[in-house]
C-alpha cells in the first residue's frame, strides 16, 4: 500500500488501529455498564440488543470485531484460526477484547508484513471462496469487516440511549480534551 511515494506498512495499516479501536470498544462498553447501572438495569440488556430483528445482539458484534482482529493475525501468519464464543456477560466481553489485545500486541510485525503477497484464501459459511493476497485480505477485508462489527455494535448502544459521541468513539483522536 502506497500514498504518496510512502509505502505502508499491512503491520502498520491493520494492528494498531485494531488495538485503539478495541479499546475505544472496551471504553464504550464500561460507559454502558454505567449507564445501565444508574438507570437501574441489567447491562446484560444492552448485550442482547440489536438494530433490527435480522441483525446480530451487542454480544455476537463485539466477538466479530475481536474475530476480525485475531483472525487477522492468524491468517496473515499462517496460523490456525481460534473459534471465539459471544460474551456472555459485560466482564466477558471486556476479557475478549483484553485477550484480542494481548494477541495483537504479541504478534509480530516482520512476520506480518513478510504476508504481503502470500495467498490467503477465504471461505465464507455460505459457501462463498475468496482468493486474494495478505495485503488485499488485509485492506478489503479484515479492515472493513473490523470496522463493520465495531461500528454496529456502537449504534445497538447509542439506539439504546448510552449517550455516547464521536469522542467515545474515536477516543485516541479526542484525547488531548480529556487533560
Amino acid at each position: 500500500m502506497t500514498t504518496q511515494g510512502i509505502t505502508m506498512s499491512i503491520h502498520a495499516m491493520t494492528l494498531p488501529r485494531f488495538a485503539q479501536m478495541l479499546r475505544s470498544l472496551a471504553a464504550i462498553l464500561s460507559k454502558s455498564e454505567a449507564y445501565a447501572l444508574e438507570r437501574g438495569y441489567d447491562a446484560q440488556v444492552l448485550l442482547d440488543a440489536r438494530l433490527a430483528p435480522d441483525m446480530h445482539n451487542l454480544a455476537l458484534q463485539v466477538q466479530y470485531t475481536c474475530t476480525q482482529a485475531q483472525d487477522a493475525v492468524q491468517r496473515l501468519t499462517q496460523q490456525p484460526l481460534t473459534k471465539l464464543t459471544p460474551p456472555e456477560n459485560m466482564a466477558a466481553a471486556k476479557a475478549l477484547i483484553d485477550s484480542t489485545l494481548e494477541m495483537l500486541a504479541a504478534a509480530d510485525p516482520a512476520q506480518i508484513d513478510a504476508s504481503a503477497d502470500k495467498k490467503i484464501a477465504l471461505e465464507l459459511q455460505n459457501g462463498i471462496a475468496f482468493d486474494m493476497t495478505g495485503r488485499e485480505y488485509a485492506v478489503d477485508w479484515a479492515m472493513p469487516q473490523f470496522y463493520f462489527h465495531l461500528i454496529t455494535a456502537y449504534n445497538i448502544l447509542r439506539h439504546n440511549g448510552v449517550p455516547l459521541g464521536k469522542a467515545d468513539y474515536v477516543q485516541h483522536m479526542f484525547a488531548y480534551l480529556r487533560k
